[in-house]
């Protein structure tokens, strides 16, 4: 009777497994991480294989990412170092802030690195770290210059991995280390990794991909944990007058664009044109120009052939058959596209994005801009131009503002929520809509926008840093509403949004499901999509859905993709130390390693040189040429390692002499300085006080105000004069 009843207790304990409420190891904060078992099972693949993580927004990569970390520091107890790469600041931070929250071991062990960390301290924190979180680009910087390398890493983590394509530095970081690791794992997490089984297989490649894991919402296992976002396509009627404008702007271009049908260089039958197709045949003319001669040898034409986007036939033989200019096909291109961004700008944003538009036209069409002054010059744009001026400029509103506003005091009432992410494509427009957002509901929300760091001095960006505390407040309810650009999209932990609004469709898959990821994360959320009738914002909603439909077919099937399945793996074999370095001694050598750093880099682009060459030797181009009687240099003389060090050091010296022109750095004061006097001078003129004045409300002031700004004048970018401050750019 009792062994009966042992029997039965054991069967129980089998099939009624207990789930954990929490992740609870030795290097994982007790009961802080809420336990998923599909998190789980993602860990348990991705252990011993470089996988890709697919999740959407919101499923929480990064857990995934800190729970592995404390499998593999568990693996390799006393050595060894985990790698975690991220694109911006902001996202680095971020990680940062998960590894110090989440992970049970000392603080001293992780380390952010920055490009503003001076070279040798970053040595030093890299050698007596266990978990290093950088930008990508630092640490290649440090790692083609030997200042440490990748073969103690046992783990790499690529967060956004869909970035790892062209020249990006996860390509270079992701082969540096499979190279120099003998046991090296990768992780790549995003939530949308391309639009087709190309970009996707590109990416498999870079990252030496072996596994590939994809989960969506309605998949069994995640339901529970998700919640629904619905999704509303709000459509608006464009005025008459706006309307009336885009057709004189629509008939100008059926003008230009007959240039291009009677001279045969575009397909006459289409019913839509896009900016895309004559920035096609720019490049195609200038690929063209550049390799003609490709053309006419049969081993080359193939591949001179996929570069082109036109190909039967080719447009430079359209050209040279019929004597046309190429200047004047490159000038119509640049209006034609002018044209069509500016109708853009009418019908889906606002008419100050587009007035504004239409001044830099003027601006160019008077230092002698041709495609410029052809649109200026017309009679279309004088008679656009006086129409603008007659109309009462509440008539040209778009009503994308009215329907914006509504949904917001229809998620206030409605769901009693006041905390919302507004998506624009442009830095103007987000400012357009912040004022009018807090100009609506003046003392009961507050809007901001959400920008990425300035580009040039007339644009005044945000600072990362300034990204970051602006995310603070919006989290802490200081800030309600943000208006934000792309910036947004990417990453950023923006917790408790429950409603996000589209200004604008996106045509990109990648910036669609990062946009609509920011919401659904707590609580059941709102997608609304702002959608003008008859615009551009039609077909980018389509496109942007009917790329994220064959992403989501690659990926649920992903055998189809060829993944590496070759890659052997031995335990890291870590040398005995003698003790670690000490801090001085590294500083206080650093100067003595500058020549050995210039070396290093020398001999990568040798062996990059020959790497190449090698590789090339063994394709089936090479081959082709060959076969075609072309005789390369290598047939003629062998490459030199030696020599090829000598000139590339050479060329490295005289790159670095003391009469370079040096890039002139212009901190954030300075350009506020600069940027005042832009902004409330008259006809290029401010008085001196008033500018210290209005210097006074950025907080640059006393000392502070005049080191700037005598470095401003020192610039160039300004000029005082008595009691007046000039703003160079109109001052004669």
């Amino acid at each position: 009777m009792g062994s009966e009843t042992k029997g039965k207790s054991d069967n129980k304990s089998e099939t009624e497994e207990e789930i954990p409420e929490f992740y609870n190891d030795e290097l994982i904060k007790k009961n802080i991480i809420l336990y998923r078992q599909y998190q789980e099972n993602i860990v348990k693949k991705c252990r011993n294989k470089n996988s890709l993580v697919v999740l959407p927004t919101g499923l929480g990569k990064t857990i995934i990412g800190i729970v592995l970390i404390a499998k593999r520091l568990k693996k390799y107890k006393t050595h060894g170092k985990v790698l975690i790469v991220a694109p911006t600041r902001p996202l680095v931070a971020q990680h940062f802030s998960s590894c110090e929250k989440f992970l049970n071991i000392q603080k001293e062990n992780i380390q952010l690195l920055t490009g503003r960390i001076s070279p040798e301290k970053r040595i030093v924190h890299f050698n007596k770290a266990r978990i290093i979180i950088s930008t990508p680009q630092v640490i290649k910087n440090d790692v083609m210059r030997g200042r440490y390398s990748l073969n103690e890493v046992i783990l790499t983590i690529f967060d956004e991995a869909h970035r790892t394509r062209g020249n990006y530095a996860y390509n270079f970081l992701s082969k540096e280390y499979m190279e120099k690791c003998s046991d090296p794992l990768i992780l790549g997490l995003t939530a949308s990794p391309g639009k087709n089984y190309e970009t996707i297989q590109e990416l498999c490649d870079n990252l030496y991909i072996e596994n590939v894991v994809f989960k969506t919402y309605d998949d069994k296992d995640v339901e529970s944990y998700v919640h629904n976002i619905d999704i509303f396509l709000e459509k608006v009627e464009l005025p008459i007058k706006i309307l009336e404008i885009s057709q004189i702007m629509d008939d100008l271009f059926q003008t230009y664009l007959r240039f291009f049908i009677e001279r045969e260089l575009i397909n006459p039958y289409k019913t839509y044109y896009s900016k895309v197709d004559f920035l096609h045949i720019a490049q195609d003319l200038t690929f063209s120009l550049k390799y003609e001669d490709l053309f006419t040898n049969e081993a080359c034409k193939e591949e001179f052939f996929q570069e082109l986007h036109f190909h039967d036939p080719p447009l430079i033989t359209i050209v040279r058959n019929n004597e046309l200019n190429i200047h004047s096909i490159f000038s119509y291109c640049s209006s034609c596209i002018s044209l069509l961004h500016a109708k853009e700008l009418l019908e889906t944003q606002h008419i100050s994005l587009f007035q504004t538009f239409l001044k830099k036209l003027q601006f160019k069409a008077e230092h002698d801009n041709l495609s410029a002054k052809r649109i200026i010059n017309s009679d279309h744009f004088k008679l656009i131009n006086s129409l603008i001026e007659k109309e009462n400029m509440l008539e040209l509103d778009h009503p994308k503002i009215n329907k914006l506003l509504n949904i917001i005091r229809e998620e206030i009432k409605e769901f009693r929520n006041n905390k919302i992410l507004v998506f624009t494509q442009y830095r103007e427009m987000a400012d357009i809509l912040k004022k009018v957002i807090n100009e609506e509901f003046e003392k009961k929300l507050i809007a901001e926008k959400f920008i990425g760091q300035s580009t040039t001095i007339n644009e005044q960006g945000f600072s990362q840093n300034q990204q970051i505390e602006i995310l603070k407040d919006f989290r802490e309810d200081k800030i309600n509403i943000l208006a934000a650009t792309s910036v947004a999209e990417e990453g950023l932990d923006i917790p408790n949004v429950d409603a996000i609004i589209f200004y604008e469709p996106v045509a990109s898959e990648i910036r669609h499901i990062q946009r609509r990821g920011r919401t659904g994360r707590q609580s059941p959320g709102r997608c609304y999509i702002l959608i003008a009738k008859n615009s551009l914002d039609v077909p980018f909603f389509k496109v942007a859905n009917k790329k994220e439909d064959a992403m989501n077919a690659t990926l649920i099937d992903s055998s189809q993709l060829d993944l590496a399945n070759n890659i052997n793996r031995q335990d890291i074999c870590f040398p005995l130390k003698k003790g670690a370095k000490k801090e001085f001694e590294i500083i206080k050598n650093y100067r003595s390693r500058r020549k050995k750093e210039k070396e290093l880099l020398a001999n990568r682009s040798i062996e990059k040189i020959i790497d190449n060459i090698d590789k090339f030797s063994e394709s089936k181009k090479y081959n082709n040429y060959k076969n075609h009687g072309i005789t390369f240099i290598t047939d003629l003389m062998p490459l030199n390692k030696n020599k090829l060090k000598t000139k590339i050091m050479k060329m490295k010296k005289n790159n670095s002499q003391e009469n370079k022109p040096k890039k002139q750095y212009l901190n954030h004061n300075v350009k506020t300085i600069i940027k005042l006097v832009d902004t409330y001078s008259k006809n290029g003129k401010i008085s001196f006080n008033k500018l210290k004045e209005l210097a006074e409300f950025e907080d640059i002031v006393d000392k502070k105000f005049y080191i700037h700004f005598n470095r401003a004048c020192y610039l160039h970018y300004i000029k005082k004069e008595g009691e007046f401050v000039y703003f160079l750019k109109y001052y004669e």
